[in-house]
């Protein structure tokens, strides 16, 4: 084997075979010289084998090393006979990894030889205390053999070995024995996690973790806590009778209707046992009585994998599709509904299709969604819709976030039905709204857009109501609309990710003299803003401001702006209006501001004493026009009054922008947390000032708020480059260009249609 090996792989058997089969096909088509994979089949069975030799036969990679066992001898001896043949200067021995990315890889190879004295934990904290390893064990907070790299530079050959007496944890393990006298970093990995990452250890397992932590140079008292705990440890027979008392448990639970505590129960027992058949049919049937029908479905199909049937039924490595997507008839297709989604948006697609199936027919419906460059696993779960042949789905997928108008247009581009819905992956159907918005077409033939109500909205004329005839409206909440096919009226793709673009489409629809009507009977649940949120679209006021600029010079007449020439101060500047977009104000505002305020009124201006609602409305209007000689003078007064939040974001953007942050953080201290664009500038500044504990804290909190928030994504890569790591920045500046290409950089990119 090559001496320039970096990382050496070595890939099991005892792996259940639906990871076994992914990690084969991912693994054997990387085709790096850097990398080898070992494969060690522990006499898993001729179909088994014969499944795996096939995958093979279709690489022609030189770094791909197979071996057979005539019997079994157990993942520990297999782990440790890779060992022996292993040449990388890391190796990993993965069991769930999916979604493997090959440039995170690189980065991770990369960061892995940046500190040539450790080991690697992917994502996982290791414990520190005897007794917290004993207990991580017992409770499923180990990492499993996935998320540990090691490296052979640096741990001793003696202690370089896998333990043969244990069923599972094996990496985990042999991390105990060496944390004591090596170094080891905590990182981000370069794979998504599975399902049951963390598994339990058994009875078995545990006696050899107290056994390898005895073994170890420990203080009298530790060592007697660990004996008192080992003779404590439940038998064999013993923890039997536990396990057989969760499975009763949680089928009581079932029976009695409680599906959410039956759920619960059996997620725990199924880290310790993944394959145990009953349980997996007791998850089975508690996520379909939760309507959580595709996650049964991923499941039933991992229980015939580990079923090992008959390969034309169930074949990972072909990727065999169902009959169902073989009985779609174009011409049989009524209605097309579209749905963007974006962000980490699967778990709201997946809630919204439910209520999709319950209100559509799938004979006579077609779904069509608009994956927006996802960083979650929406991509697979719209894969194996797909392969279910789910409502003739049609998935379209934007290398980056073309934002929600560009979507829909994909969409209706896209579709064949006769009438089209659009909805945000966020809403819930009731089961007869889609006929109900139907009818209206049929009883008027001048509507060109019908709106369901809905339990909450920016529009009261769609909110719950008693009506009973169709209410005529100049424009509808986006979430959820139908229209009909010939149409032929597109949104306009100028207006960004969010705000005023269904606006213009139904200011489109009435310059044509069509009709736009609210059905009351009509009824859908809007999650307000979840995909929004979740994208810390709420973090970014400015974003609506520019939208509504946009769409009051599309369809008003030209601003005409002129001072009143009677009133206070206060009241003659409130006369000119605050600019649609208080930060880029047109140059006809700025220049009727300044010809008011000649030096005679400044003087009036500064000697008057104001009460608050005066005071604020004269400072908005200064800073708006950058009037910063006589805005300076009048804030100091403004150090003992509550200002509105509004005003507080226009001083910190101002203050920010002209890198003034004494200012800024003046303005952030008084406004507290009304609202939370104040915390992204708190971030901003912590960055700006390479703060980077403290800066690292608050991104932590705000990304768990914010998950998918570009501008985050942005200021992590801001961090990382700050620390020197270039290569970590980058892949954080690619996610946020990916997300939001609107307001940073990426190349054009196009969409793939996939039927």
């Amino acid at each position: 084997m090559t001496s320039l090996v970096n990382l050496s792989i070595i890939l099991t058997t005892h792996t259940e075979r639906v990871h076994f089969e992914s990690l084969l096909l991912t693994l054997s088509r990387l085709a790096r010289k850097d990398i080898e994979l070992i494969i060690i089949n522990d006499n898993a069975g001729a179909e088994f084998s014969e499944a795996i030799q096939n995958t093979l036969s279709k690489t022609d990679s030189d770094h791909i090393y197979y071996f057979e066992h005539e019997k079994i001898k157990g993942r520990g001896n297999c782990l440790n006979e890779a060992l022996v043949q292993a040449a990388g200067t890391f190796v990993w021995a993965p069991l769930k990894a999916q979604r493997l990315n090959d440039s995170l890889l690189t980065d991770s190879i990369r960061r892995f030889k940046s500190d040539p004295a450790a080991f690697w934990s992917l994502d996982f904290s290791l414990p520190k205390d005897p007794i917290d390893w004993i207990n991580a064990a017992s409770d499923g907070d180990l990492p499993d053999d996935s998320c540990l790299v090691w490296n052979q530079h640096v741990i001793e050959a003696k202690n370089f070995f896998f333990n043969p007496f244990l069923n599972k944890l094996h990496g985990a393990e042999l991390a105990l024995r060496l944390q004591k006298d090596n170094v080891w970093h905590k990182t981000d990995p370069f794979f998504v996690l599975s399902d049951q990452q963390s598994p339990i250890a058994g009875s078995q397992d545990l006696k050899e973790f107290y056994y390898s932590l005895l073994r170890l140079s420990l203080s009298s008292e530790v060592r007697k806590q660990l004996e008192e705990k080992l003779i404590h440890n439940p038998s064999e027979n013993d923890q039997k009778k536990l396990d057989d008392d969760q499975l009763i448990q949680a089928r009581q639970f079932l029976n009695q209707g409680d599906a959410n505590k039956a759920l619960d129960i059996i997620t725990k027992f199924l880290k310790k046992s993944p394959s145990h058949h009953e349980a997996n049919r007791i998850k089975i049937s508690a996520l379909e009585k939760l309507r959580r029908h595709v996650e049964a479905a991923e499941l039933k199909h991992q229980l015939q994998l580990m079923d090992k049937l008959p390969k034309e039924q169930v074949d990972l490595f072909k990727g065999e599709k169902s009959d169902a997507s073989q009985q779609f008839n174009p011409d049989d297709i009524e209605l097309s509904i579209i749905i963007p989604t974006a962000g980490a948006g699967k778990s709201l697609l997946e809630s919204a299709l439910l209520y999709v199936e319950e209100g559509a027919n799938p004979s006579t419906t077609e779904v069509i969604v608009i994956d927006n460059a996802s960083i979650d696993d929406t991509f697979e779960y719209l894969s194996q819709l797909k392969e279910k042949g789910f409502f003739n789905i049609k998935v379209i997928t934007n290398s980056v976030n073309k934002g929600f108008g560009a979507s829909v247009n994909q969409g209706i581009d896209a579709s064949i039905g006769d009438y089209i819905l659009v909805m945000h992956n966020d809403v819930y159907l009731e089961p007869d709204t889609i006929n109900h918005l139907k009818s209206a077409f049929i009883e008027d033939d001048t509507i060109a857009l019908a709106a369901p109500t809905l339990n909450n909205s920016d529009y009261p004329e769609q909110i719950n109501n008693d009506a009973e005839d169709l209410i005529p409206v100049d424009r509808v909440d986006s979430c959820c609309f139908m229209i009909k096919q010939d149409l032929h009226i597109k949104f306009d793709e100028e207006y960004g990710l969010c705000h005023f673009d269904t606006d213009d489409f139904c200011f489109q629809l009435s310059e044509l003299g069509k009709k736009v009507v609210v059905v009351p009977v009509a009824v859908a649940k809007h999650e307000q803003a979840k995909t929004t949120e979740m994208m810390g679209l709420k973090l970014l006021p400015r974003l609506k401001w520019v939208n509504r600029n946009r769409f009051n010079k599309k369809w008003s007449n030209p601003a005409t702006y002129s001072v009143s020439k009677q009133g206070s101060h206060p009241d003659r500047l409130q006369s000119l209006g605050i600019p649609d977009d208080p930060l880029n104000p047109d140059i006809e505002w700025v220049d009727a501001l300044q010809h008011y305020l000649t030096d005679e009124v400044k003087t009036e201006i500064l000697r008057s004493d104001w009460d608050e609602n005066d005071l604020a409305c004269i400072v908005t209007a200064l800073l708006i026009a950058d009037e910063r000689e006589l805005l300076r003078t009048l804030e100091d007064r403004l150090d003992f009054i509550e200002l509105p939040t509004a005003l507080l974001l226009l001083f910190v953007e101002y203050y920010f922008n002209k890198n003034i942050y004494s200012r800024c953080r003046h303005y952030l201290d008084k406004a507290g947390n009304s609202h939370p664009a104040f915390d992204l500038y708190r971030l901003k500044i912590l960055v700006s000032d390479k703060d980077i504990d403290e800066a690292s804290s608050l991104l932590k909190k705000l990304l768990n708020k914010y998950p998918a928030s570009a501008d985050l994504f942005t200021l992590a890569g801001d961090l990382y480059r700050s620390s020197g790591e270039e290569g970590e920045a980058q892949s954080f500046y690619s996610l946020a260009s990916q997300i939001d290409p609107f307001r940073f950089s990426a190349e054009a990119a196009g969409f793939e249609l996939n039927k």
